[in-house]
């Protein structure tokens, strides 16, 4: 099954360095090779050791908890599946500035643009965005 997670930079190298560990790749090379202390590298392995590489891909990318519960991010699913033309904006395609403008008018929050992305991926809707701002 695929994970929408694993193209995020942190879950990738933490997912190589956990295959490099299941491959019987000593815990120093690894670190070495994937520029991660060596403290880190054996936090891995007793995760993988523990749960498999499922193991590795759940544990979080950092920051603070999201403002949206899971009623508004159920909201932001169902409006990024549709137009944002619905939302008052001048075109059919969702960018990440429009995410985040639609988050503010909605919800009162601000987020950054790699927050914006990494909600957008987690929500199963990254596909829908383009590529400018």
């Amino acid at each position: 099954m695929a994970h929408p997670n694993n193209d995020l930079p942190s879950i990738a190298r933490r997912l190589a360095a956990g295959r490099m560990l299941h491959d019987g790749v000593p815990l120093a090379q690894v670190a070495q090779a994937m520029g991660m202390k060596n403290a880190t590298v054996e936090k891995y392995q007793h995760l993988l050791e523990k749960g498999g590489l499922d193991a590795l891909r759940d544990v979080g990318v950092g920051g603070r908890p999201s403002s949206l519960d899971a009623e508004a991010r159920a909201w932001l699913a169902e409006a990024l599946r549709g137009s944002p033309r619905e939302y008052g904006f001048d075109s059919d395609n969702w960018t990440n500035l429009r995410l985040r403008e639609l988050i503010t008018r909605r919800f009162g929050v601000s987020y950054s643009r790699v927050y914006a992305w990494r909600l957008a991926t987690d929500l199963g809707v990254s596909y829908r965005f383009g590529r400018s701002a």
